[in-house]
């Protein structure tokens, strides 16, 4: 990356990584690990669905950090 480029936003919203998120993801796939449905396939599963939204933010926040 060019020194010169202005650094990244902050990722807001429903891209942000706040610790918020990180509580209420974590919760929520423990309560669908004990109540939630079974092993679904890779598109179907709640559990796959929530990994997958914290990794992407997770990258986005990354991606921020690095920018500053």
């Amino acid at each position: 990356m060019p020194a010169n480029d202005p650094p990244q936003q902050k990722p807001t919203g429903d891209d942000s990584f706040s610790l918020f998120f990180r509580f209420w993801n974590r919760f929520e796939y423990m309560v669908l690990h004990v109540i939630g449905p079974p092993r679904l396939s890779e598109s179907m599963d709640p559990r796959a669905r929530l990994q997958r939204e914290y990794e992407r933010r997770r990258e986005l926040h990354e991606q921020w950090q690095a920018s500053r």
